[in-house]
């Protein structure tokens, strides 16, 4: 931890700066013809990316030096609502739910960008950006010049554990009758695991048994997505996008044991889900006025089938299970409108207003394994429950410049919402809750910026936590809560940030919630326990990013990044009333990497360490701590034209990570004697990962 201060300590000390851009895009040649930045911005054009040869967008924004692409919706996907992606392209948002910026940037090849501005939120006419933001700006009639197809594929090969050689992303951009069209087919695959001992003890901490055990986890996410967009000759711009998912997961964890009563123990857990989903939304925005109106519009629709299985047997004593399988069903839908215009005198208005209707319909089904090797169905009191919510909100953004070097923005809100449950304890319930932000960006100097925000912010639930379900693998559950509200968080954060010229960037932001709601374990009857809302919480949080340029100190080429965060949020225990850390909130990460490109030649070099912290899960009756023993340490060699494409090669989990889970189990509740503990700590090994991008 001492490290981590002292880290953020230099990064206080030199400031990152955000400056302020126009969204216009270039036109003709990109070297010949980049405007001039305006109001100050940091501005990057091809030429500065040349010696790592980008092959995407997302390869010379992730160069920025200081920059961290922020990915994520607002307030944990509650709607469209405002920005929170702190990438623009063209001077807009991705406004899809289901197309990330990193998504988005990865199939924009790097002969289309004009340049790059990093701009401060606060001075855009985008509600929501606060902080450094990057605008990738196109050259006029990118795409025109026939199909380009970028690719990306990711093999890994792990000891023990297949080989994964199906991650990748394909994806095909270009133009058809001048509309700009992009077809893609993205595949986030996995193949993982672990191995090693589960030793389980008594209350009285006498050692009872080890297990030794496997687990393997294998996912495929196929993702066939097309998205459509025109700028008309009158200036109307149109979106349309469209994607449909299979997810295919296999999961299974094995454990073999010798105890004195049972002889020989064969543990099996296996978790299968058969999911498919797919979305449709678009946008439209013309010329209205003294103003610009903007229409979006998303459908989303997944069905989730899963089956959780955890078998027994016992050498002495024969075989017992017990099985929970359900099946979901979510919807969404959402239409937003924004109507956007600036007066003469340079302020920037825009009026918003956004209905959603979401639903969540679940199945499910407890059974346990009968002596016949049929499983019987078991009342449980949570075989079905319905969730739907039905939301309306309004808002009125503000935003100028107060003086030359000040700019704000004042986004003003409320939302209207009737959530009902007919799952545990269900009903209906409508709420009127306002929000909004006020953000202020001051250039306090050539290269020093303080960025400031205020926020009152309504999260979306999970609307699971109404549903009541069973964990088969450690004989424990949650009854659906039907009583859940959103969680409110008023939060405000202070960033400053600096420009260091040649030798880089560096900044550092101190943040402060006091979040109301927040959803934890808590108990629902004096037998029972679920996800509920806990009483008001403090939010704690110091982060800072930078990137040290080591040129000036003759290592030409080379860059060091660093991005920490220390957390600490406080919450009041549900069972004693004391205050503790939020379960599983994350206290610390650690994230640093050096990279080498060496001059004069098309190879480079360099190494990650990365370190993260969260704190224990509490439940009622017990308390789990998931952690990694020891840091994440990689090391990679590239180069950057192999037949024309980016091969890189990277050497993981050098120092030997290994990922533990201790839990303690209460005969009762935790202020009950102790009935035993498990401490487990599995080893995956090091293993090697390929990356190949290019164009075609």
């Amino acid at each position: 931890m001492s490290a981590v201060f002292q880290t953020s300590a230099l990064a206080i000390a030199a400031f990152l700066s955000a400056e302020l851009a126009s969204a216009q895009e270039a036109t003709g040649d990109a070297a010949a013809t980049v405007p001039t930045p305006v109001n100050g911005a940091q501005r990057y054009t091809p030429a500065d990316f040349e010696r790592f040869a980008p092959r995407t967008a997302l390869d010379m924004v992730e160069k920025v030096p200081g920059f961290l692409i922020v990915t994520g919706t607002n307030g944990g996907g509650r709607g469209l609502g405002q920005a929170t992606e702190n990438v623009l392209i063209g001077g807009e948002r991705v406004a899809n739910k289901s197309t990330d910026a990193r998504t988005a940037l990865s199939r924009i090849t790097a002969a289309e960008v004009a340049y790059i501005d990093i701009v401060d939120g606060a001075g855009l006419n985008v509600p929501g950006l606060t902080g450094q933001v990057a605008n990738v700006v196109l050259i006029a009639g990118a795409g025109s010049g026939g199909f380009k197809t970028t690719v990306r594929w990711q093999p890994e090969w792990r000891p023990r554990i297949e080989d994964n050689w199906l991650n990748g992303e394909i994806s095909t951009t270009g133009k058809i009758g001048g509309i700009n069209a992009t077809l893609s087919l993205k595949n986030e695959a996995n193949r993982s695991g672990h191995w090693g001992p589960e030793r389980v003890y008594d209350g009285n901490g006498i050692l009872l048994f080890t297990r030794d055990e496997f687990g393997a986890y294998d996912g495929d996410r196929p993702r066939l997505a097309l998205a459509l967009a025109r700028t008309t000759t009158t200036g109307n711009k149109w979106n349309f996008n469209l994607g449909g998912q299979l997810q295919r997961l296999d999961e299974t964890v094995r454990g073999v044991s010798v105890r004195p009563v049972n002889g020989t123990v064969r543990e099996t857990f296996k978790f299968t889900e058969n999911e498919h989903n797919f979305d449709i939304g678009g946008d439209y925005e013309l010329g209205l006025g003294k103003g610009r109106l903007k229409l979006i519009g998303l459908y989303r629709f997944e069905h989730s089938p899963f089956v959780d299985s955890f078998i027994v047997d016992r050498e002495i004593g024969g075989r017992s299970g017990e099985r929970f399988k359900q099946t979901a069903d979510e919807g969404e839908s959402i239409l937003r409108g924004e109507y956007s215009w600036r007066t003469g005198g340079g302020t920037d208005w825009q009026v918003a207003l956004e209905g959603a209707y979401n639903s969540l319909d679940v199945d499910s089904e407890f059974a346990t394994l009968q002596p016949d090797g049929i499983f019987l169905p078991v009342i449980f009191g949570g075989e079905q429950t319905k969730v739907e919510e039905k939301r309306g909100e309004a808002s009125l953004t503000w935003g100028r410049s107060l003086a030359p070097n000040l700019t704000a923005q004042l986004n003003l809100g409320a939302e209207y919402s009737e959530l009902t449950s007919s799952g545990p304890g269900g009903l209906t319930r409508r709420f009127i809750r306002p929000k909004g932000k006020l953000a202020l960006a001051w250039k306090v100097g050539a290269k020093t910026t303080i960025n400031w925000y205020l926020q009152r912010r309504v999260d979306q639930l999970d609307f699971f936590d109404f549903a009541s379900s069973v964990d088969v693998a450690n004989g424990q559950g949650n009854d659906g809560n039907g009583q859940l509200v959103p969680p409110v968080l008023n939060r405000t954060e202070l960033e400053f940030v600096q420009d260091m010229g040649a030798w880089g960037n560096a900044s550092v932001a101190f943040a402060y919630a006091y979040a109301q709601d927040l959803v934890d374990q808590i108990p629902l009857s004096p037998t029972t326990e679920g996800r509920g809302n806990l009483p008001p919480a403090h939010l704690y949080r110091i982060s800072s990013k930078a990137t040290l340029l080591l040129d000036r100190l003759g290592w030409k080429g080379a860059r060091i990044n660093s991005d920490i965060t220390v957390r600490r949020n406080r919450v009041r225990d549900p069972l004693n009333g004391l205050w503790r850390d939020q379960s599983g909130g994350q206290e610390y990460v650690v994230d640093l990497s050096l990279r080498h490109d060496i001059p004069g030649s098309d190879l480079a070099w360099g190494a990650g360490y990365f370190d993260e912290r969260v704190s224990p899960n509490l439940r009622l009756g017990a308390i789990e701590k998931e952690y990694t023993d020891g840091p994440f340490v990689t090391a990679f060699v590239e180069h950057k034209d192999v037949a024309g494409f980016t091969v890189k090669l990277s050497y993981r989990n050098l120092a030997g990570m290994k990922d533990g889970f201790n839990r303690t189990v209460f005969v009762d509740r935790r202020d009950s004697p102790v009935a035993f503990s498990e401490q487990r700590l599995r080893k995956f090994g090091q293993y090697f990962q390929l990356t190949v991008t290019g164009t075609i």
